[in-house]
């Protein structure tokens, strides 16, 4: 029963079936051993080897790379491809979530497959090459890590011909630096200064503060120019303010008028590295509070 499910799910699956015919899917079928697994079982680990791929054929499992979830694993979806590339290791952990049955194809199997029908091999490789370049690309834009160092540049509407004012007086130093701004206020940047952003964000009030926040917290922000109007009521208000929690908890030079401004540009110039030698006592404590929830959570 199992071997005739793992031939209508081969034959079922686009990814296999548009590159081969059916009397082929029926062949490469019998190179497959087929395998149950049971809910939280390890299919694949992070790695490990990777000398085999695997297709799902019944329930359901997910890609775990560390403690993130990367997807979840419907039947008919193939994964392990990386065994017919240069990479000798598994790159995640695959766990079923529910009763499962999958088909394995083994570094064995293949070889086999090549000696007995080389053309049915060469094109299986073909195709399991061509997914994994397809992966390769999805995974490379979801891990992307960006070391950039920003220096934020914001101001509200009232605020913006100042900052730009100010950016011509400083304009030396201030490109020093790779800049993150508004759309609008690097608009006026560039058409009044000649100033670049690297990269740009939304207004305030439509998630840009919150966007310059989530950069302070993935370590790409070196300091942040925020010219504030402080005789306006503004409605994104409670960003503004968590965004200024935000550079005090992880220390990052936080100016919101051109005097404070100025101080901020001539210190980024001496510290090269943009840190600090104080130990920051309040996120070290926050963070092993955590570790212990987590902790406490297991037990």
């Amino acid at each position: 029963m199992n071997q005739q499910g793992l031939i209508k799910t081969l034959k079922s699956c686009d990814l296999i079936s548009k590159g081969l015919s059916e009397s082929e899917l029926e062949l490469l079928a019998t190179y497959f051993q087929v395998c149950e697994y049971k809910p939280n079982e390890c299919m694949m680990k992070e790695g490990e080897p990777a000398t085999s791929l695997m297709i799902l054929v019944s329930g359901e499992a997910r890609a775990i790379l560390s403690d993130l979830q990367l997807n979840i694993i419907h039947p008919k979806s193939i994964f392990g491809e990386s065994m017919f590339s240069e990479e000798p290791n598994r790159i995640a952990t695959i766990t079923a979530s529910k009763d499962s049955v999958v088909g394995i194809f083994s570094l064995e199997s293949y070889q086999s497959l090549i000696k007995d029908y080389p053309m049915v091999a060469i094109q299986f490789s073909r195709i399991m090459l061509e997914e994994l370049k397809h992966r390769k690309r999805y995974n490379n834009e979801l891990f992307y890590d960006d070391s950039t160092q920003y220096l934020a540049l914001i101001a509200h509407n009232e605020m913006k011909q100042s900052l730009v004012e100010f950016a011509k007086i400083y304009s030396e130093k201030i490109k020093r630096h790779p800049l993150v701004a508004t759309g609008t206020t690097g608009q006026k940047l560039f058409n009044e200064v000649g100033l670049m952003l690297s990269r740009k964000v939304e207004s305030g009030p439509l998630g840009g503060d919150q966007a310059v926040g989530t950069m302070i917290s993935k370590g790409n922000i070196s300091a942040v120019i925020f010219f504030r109007d402080p005789l306006s009521a503004h409605p994104h208000h409670a960003d503004i303010e968590a965004l200024g929690r935000l550079c005090d908890v992880y220390q990052i030079p936080f100016a919101t008028n051109p005097a404070t401004a100025v101080a901020v540009l001539n210190e980024l110039e001496k510290v090269h590295d943009h840190s600090l030698d104080i130990e920051n006592r309040v996120l070290d404590k926050y963070r092993n509070q955590q570790k212990k929830v987590v902790f406490n959570s297991r037990e």
